[in-house]
């Protein structure tokens, strides 16, 4: 979907709808190997029994499938004040803004 640069919106700073300028927020980088709870999946991996909510099936096996788009988070900073604040602009697979 093509978004505008510019979008005239409500400003909670300002208190009145400004004209704010539209960008598509980046995806943070994955966690590393070393988090709290990898470090607890590898420890139950070892020795006998069951492995408790790591044993589980994985996702892509159930029944249930993973969705196809996904929600885009859009940074909109408004140009009077300059606070900026993050909204979704709903589902979708593509997201471009118009220059």
């Amino acid at each position: 979907m093509k978004l505008s640069r510019e979008i005239r919106t409500y400003c909670a700073t300002c208190g009145k709808h400004t004209v704010h300028t539209a960008s598509v927020v980046s995806v943070s980088r994955k966690r590393g190997k070393m988090t709290a709870g990898e470090r607890q999946k590898s420890r139950g991996a070892r020795g006998h029994g069951g492995h408790g909510k790591f044993s589980k099936v994985p996702v892509s096996r159930m029944a249930r499938r993973s969705k196809t788009t996904r929600k885009i988070p859009v940074k909109l900073a408004c140009k009077e004040c300059g606070k900026a604040s993050q909204r979704s602009i709903g589902r979708m697979k593509k997201t471009e803004i118009k220059r």
